[in-house]
């Protein structure tokens, strides 16, 4: 399967970038700059340099691609070019492109941003805009949710809840990326959007209902 990662080289990005890559999978790494390209090939991705404000340079990287996982961020600035816009754009090429689904990082609150702080009110309103953006358009599509992201270290068990039914939490990043990749793989989870903190069960069981 050939997987096209947006955000390759980002915090949670190369964790998935690896996941996939030690899973069998050939795996396109979207970067913005040459010099995250190292990071994407030790992870074991194909870099390739590509800016998802700008449609035009997605076009070739999304031409092969199976399944395609947005998991960029603009980390607070340019929300809206960034993670309303960009993550429209790819939408629309992987759409032009006949890409068969598409996995969106997005975030707990998206859509709501009275549920979350209001230093985070912008960005969980583009991220809600991108997430409605996908669910109306043609791509089968899963949308994951994560609480907020820590470096701990995880151990792959986590909560998963559909709607606003989970708690406020927090997941560690390696447990957001174990999660994209199952559902970048898993053929039968498709047009789902649930939110995921860390919990007690494993990813595969936690994520049972939605096959």
């Amino acid at each position: 399967m050939q997987i096209v990662v947006a955000g390759a080289a980002g915090a949670v990005g190369n964790k998935l970038v690896s996941e996939l890559a030690s899973g069998g999978h050939s795996v396109v790494g979207l970067v913005h700059s040459q010099d995250k390209f190292t990071q994407v090939e030790e992870a074991g991705g194909m870099p390739v340099l590509a800016d998802v404000t700008d449609k035009s340079t997605l076009e070739d990287p999304l031409s092969d691609a199976d399944v395609v996982v947005f998991a960029a961020g603009s980390g607070g600035n340019a929300v809206d070019e960034v993670d309303r816009d960009g993550a429209i754009n790819l939408i629309d090429v992987a759409n032009e492109q006949g890409v068969d689904r598409f996995v969106m990082l997005s975030s707990m609150a998206a859509g709501e941003p009275e549920r979350g702080p209001d230093s985070l009110r912008d960005y969980l309103v583009a991220k809600g805009e991108a997430d409605d953006y996908l669910q109306s358009s043609d791509i089968d599509y899963v949308i994951v949710r994560p609480g907020s992201l820590t470096d701990d270290v995880g151990d792959g068990e986590i909560q998963v809840g559909v709607g606003d039914s989970l708690p406020s939490g927090k997941i560690a990043r390696s447990d957001v990326a174990k999660t994209l990749a199952f559902c970048a793989t898993s053929e039968d989870i498709r047009d789902i959007t649930f939110e995921v903190i860390e919990g007690d069960e494993p990813i595969t069981d936690a994520l049972a209902f939605t096959a």
